[in-house]
């Protein structure tokens, strides 16, 4: 049986830097809400279509212009719009591993070459879907900077940690530019004084969010 969301479901997006954990617990909600009766559906940016693939080999190639990358995330946001809203109609939640809110991050951060305004990159997203809840997942960004080593076997360059450092600015100041766009955009913490926080403890937390605002939406639609 599937949990439904009135007649329609909610689209929730998580974000972060990178290392932040958002494919971790993008997972992990979709888990959870299924095991409350939840039906979910799980997305990706880039996504694993024809303009995803190709956007994985160009960053897997190194510093790009930022503009052109823009306009290839906005295609493949297209793309994946019809999927995210069959999903929806079914009365299912859509939970997302970025959105177009990455964009205006890591687009316009001007340590990247080619960075646009994030006015600029906003435009060029219009069609993509807007999200009914925005998770950030906020982490030091020198842990993030240690897990990608760890995931890639390898010591991250110098310059890594200062682009992270960067792009955490960044999104301080995207997250306010979204607050009058994305109905909830709520902050969790997924390290304390530069500590990290048990994976268990920041999921239980992204948890608590999303079923109050579900079940709030669900009392209010009855």
């Amino acid at each position: 049986m599937c949990g439904h969301v009135g007649n329609r479901g909610a689209y929730i997006v998580l974000e972060g830097i990178d290392g932040a954990g958002t494919t971790t617990h993008s997972r992990l909600l979709a888990k959870n809400l299924e095991r409350l009766g939840y039906c979910t559906c799980l997305f990706e940016e880039p996504s694993k279509g024809d303009v995803g693939i190709v956007i994985r080999k160009i960053l897997s190639q190194g510093p790009f212009d930022q503009r052109l990358l823009s306009l290839l995330f906005a295609a493949d946001r297209l793309m994946l719009r019809n999927s995210i809203e069959e999903c929806l109609d079914r009365g299912c939640i859509a939970i997302s591993d970025r959105s177009w809110v990455s964009s205006l991050a890591y687009q316009s951060y001007d340590g990247f070459p080619g960075s646009a305004s994030p006015e600029w990159v906003y435009v060029v997203n219009r069609y993509a879907m807007r999200p009914d809840i925005l998770i950030f997942l906020d982490v030091d960004p020198v842990i993030a900077y240690c897990r990608l080593g760890k995931r890639r076997g390898s010591r991250e360059l110098p310059e890594r940690l200062q682009a992270l450092r960067g792009l955490a600015r960044r999104y301080e100041y995207v997250l306010e530019l979204v607050k009058g766009i994305i109905p909830l955009v709520v902050r969790v913490k997924g390290s304390i004084n530069g500590r990290e926080r048990p994976v268990e403890s920041v999921s239980r937390d992204i948890l608590t969010v999303v079923l109050a605002a579900l079940r709030y939406w669900e009392y209010n639609e009855t």
